[in-house]
């Protein structure tokens, strides 16, 4: 009896554990990267762009130009839309530099700007996707950029 008791208590233990390891293997898990970069509709390093969100063109601003690594950036945004909560993630889809969330601060009803430091790469050309949320619901838009080294 003692035996079936220890033995049902180990296995439960073994579920819980694998549940957990799993769990937690999960939430850590880095995004698939990219290798091949196709070339982008509009380079920011350039000039400033508009992106298509919905029926709207959102102004896209990253500032100075060309864009540098370890550098003070300001993103502005224009057209966006009102919202109480903006935030955004800006990531590598082509190496693994963590994530980066700019805070933002309203300048109009529709029009946003948060300053930004990009992480630096041994990479020649680093490709960046900044995601835009409303608090944590996601809007369903993104812009990606280049930085070169």
């Amino acid at each position: 009896m003692k035996k079936i008791f220890f033995l049902l208590l180990f296995l439960i233990g073994a579920i819980f554990l694998a549940y957990y390891l799993n769990l937690n293997t999960n939430n850590t898990q880095k995004r698939e990267l990219i290798t091949d970069l196709t070339p982008l509709t509009c380079d920011l390093n350039q000039q400033d762009c508009h992106f298509a969100f919905g029926d709207k063109k959102v102004f896209v601003a990253l500032n100075p130009k060309p864009l540098a690594s370890l550098q003070d950036l300001e993103l502005r945004l224009e057209n966006l839309g009102d919202y109480t909560n903006l935030k955004a993630v800006a990531y590598g889809l082509n190496m693994y530099m963590g994530d980066i969330n700019p805070v933002f601060v309203k300048t109009s009803s529709d029009s946003y700007k948060a300053k930004v430091v990009l992480s630096s790469c041994a990479i020649d050309v680093m490709r960046y996707r900044v995601e835009f949320f409303d608090g944590n619901q996601k809007l369903d838009f993104y812009f990606d950029f280049d930085v070169r080294r």
